[in-house]
């Protein structure tokens, strides 16, 4: 039951996600550009890469919870039961749904509780990020081809939600730089 539960978590919260920022940015073309903020052009290529090498990495572990791992039966790290992995996913997949929209209405006021909100979010996603990859580490077989892509996966997830998306775009988002 608690893998159905993840399979329709990931459908309906990750399609949320997917269409938010269709939206936002279809509905905002004047402030797209805008969401980089002071992100310097040099390492905006390699931010671009990093989403999708991490979203590769979702795909992965979160298929290898679905395959590999009986979540009715799972404690993560000896005492969360299976299901705490889907309020995990929650934490990242809503707050993750609300970023854009949340930018967007920063960009427009300007007001610092609305910063806060952004900040929120993407702290919200990069704690909950940490906590996913040592599920993910506890999650299995060290033998496993999969497993080893799982935990690879996690680790580049987590790199970029807590340490590119939370520390290095919050830092330079109203820096000067261009």
């Amino acid at each position: 039951m608690y893998k159905i539960t993840l399979v329709l978590i990931n459908l309906i919260f990750g399609s949320l996600l997917l269409f938010s920022y269709y939206n936002g940015v279809t509905k905002n073309p004047d402030l797209t550009t805008k969401l980089w903020g002071g992100v310097p052009e040099s390492l905006r290529t390699f931010i671009v890469a990093s989403m999708f090498i991490s979203a590769i990495g979702y795909f992965v572990f979160t298929s290898n919870f679905i395959l590999n791992v009986n979540l009715d039966e799972k404690k993560f790290l000896g005492k969360f039961p299976g299901w705490s992995l889907h309020i995990v996913y929650l934490l990242i997949l809503i707050p993750s749904s609300l970023w854009i929209d949340l930018t967007f209405q920063y960009l427009r006021t300007g007001v610092p509780l609305h910063w806060v909100y952004v900040l929120s979010a993407l702290y919200c996603v990069g704690l909950s990020s940490i906590l996913l990859f040592l599920f993910v580490v506890d999650s299995g077989n060290s033998s496993q081809s999969i497993y080893l892509l799982s935990v690879i996966g996690a680790g580049f997830f987590v790199f970029h939600t807590m340490f590119l998306d939370g520390l290095l775009w919050t830092i330079f988002f109203h820096s000067p730089f261009k």
